[in-house]
């Protein structure tokens, strides 16, 4: 497991977790950081990738914005986006998939296990060396 200033990120079944800190106001460096953690996690590995967002306040547009394709399809093979069940919870994980325009399948979940199923299918084949 490796520990950022905005995030929890840990390999585990051939997936790749990645809860994001509550509170926590993200920064460019600490997306970065987010990212070079992820690599180091997974060994340099693409896989499938849950991204726990239930708990985080919403993104800069900066940051938004670096989190986009190129720099999240390198790190992941498929991406489970967990959200907060609620309203807010929906339109933030609405605008970030309408802003990352991700080169791999997404989808938006307000439950873990059935993001964790999902990502087990989706990622499936896919897992290559970055």
């Amino acid at each position: 497991m490796r520990e950022t200033r905005a995030a929890r990120i840990e390999a585990r079944d051939g997936l790749l977790f990645v809860r994001i800190r509550p509170g926590v106001h993200q920064t460019l460096d600490d997306a970065r950081e987010n990212l070079d953690a992820c690599t180091l996690e997974s060994g340099g590995e693409r896989c499938g990738l849950l991204l726990d967002i239930s708990q985080a306040v919403p993104l800069d547009p900066t940051v938004r914005h670096f989190y986009r394709g190129p720099a999240v399809d390198g790190v992941c093979s498929a991406l489970a986006l967990v959200v907060e069940v609620s309203p807010l919870g929906r339109m933030m994980g609405n605008v970030y998939m309408r802003v990352a325009k991700l080169g791999v399948p997404t989808r938006i979940f307000d439950r873990e296990q059935e993001a964790i199923s999902w990502l087990k299918v989706a990622s499936r084949g896919q897992r290559v060396r970055a």
